[in-house]
């Protein structure tokens, strides 16, 4: 059931789907809140969301690959060599990440979250290894931070939060590999072409 609650901060409307609601961003004034009691209550606030240049724009249409998309929502994390966006688009129905570094853009089909205590950060870089009994080849690993959302709703990313990263080859295809630090989870996602 959609929800539309005034911002605790703003007090203009937020609008999002009560059963998957926990965390959530005021789009209007960059505030994080939380819905629980029936209530959105403020918990933190964000800076001042800076646009790097991009054809992709929340809640607006865009063309990539020739294809209509809808954007839904943004995320933007740092890491050591600067700054990435992970949009969330809707292409013919179907939802999916489309990942913006450096204006290289990629589509990725993620899977959900799975239990796993498996490091990443450890696994040797330009060397084949075998996780999970697949051998991937790790081009790069690391760590990157959330650090701010822009009109998304869900009920486990939160600011802050860091992750560690395997990006590598499997089968000839592009993976990334995402662990939550200092939690035992898990995604694998891949690239994928439309």
């Amino acid at each position: 059931m959609t929800e539309l609650k005034n911002c605790p901060s703003c007090g203009r409307p937020v609008e999002f789907e009560e059963k998957y609601a926990r965390i959530l961003a005021c789009g209007y004034c960059n505030s994080i809140l939380e819905f629980g009691s029936w209530e959105l209550n403020k918990v933190w606030e964000q800076s001042e969301f800076i646009n790097f240049p991009s054809e992709f724009i929340v809640w607006k249409n865009a063309e990539w690959e020739g294809r209509n998309l809808y954007v839904k929502w943004e995320l933007r994390y740092e890491y050591d060599w600067g700054f990435f966006s992970e949009f969330f688009v809707e292409i013919d129905w179907k939802t999916y990440y489309l990942e913006e570094d450096d204006w290289i853009q990629k589509l990725i089909k993620n899977w959900k979250w799975q239990n796993s205590n498996m490091s990443i950060l450890d696994k040797p870089v330009w060397e084949k290894v075998e996780i999970a009994g697949a051998d991937i080849f790790v081009q790069e690993t690391g760590i990157f931070t959330l650090v701010w959302l822009k009109w998304y709703v869900n009920t486990e990313l939160i600011p802050w939060k860091q992750y560690e990263y395997l990006d590598g080859i499997y089968n000839w295809e592009m993976i990334y590999i995402e662990k939550v630090v200092w939690e035992d989870k898990i995604r694998v996602n891949r690239e994928i072409k439309l």
